[in-house]
């Protein structure tokens, strides 16, 4: 586990939190993924809410540096 990526996942809650994500729940993947050290999932109240919530996240991520996947 990495400083950026504990950076990263505090950066993604906080926008998803912001943006009144319901439901966010971070799953730790290091060990079985080898592209990514966190998956978190979140709920939205509409199609249009999930849309800004991934916009945002992609926004904030984007403007820390990092490219998102």
């Amino acid at each position: 586990m990495t400083q950026n990526s504990e950076s990263m996942k505090k950066l993604v809650q906080d926008s998803l939190e912001d943006m009144k994500g319901k439901d966010i729940v971070c799953l730790d993947v290091k060990l079985i993924s080898s592209f990514a050290d966190y998956m978190i999932v979140v709920t939205g109240t509409s199609n249009r809410h999930v849309r800004s919530l991934a916009d945002e996240v992609v926004k904030q991520v984007k403007s820390s540096g990092v490219l998102p996947v």
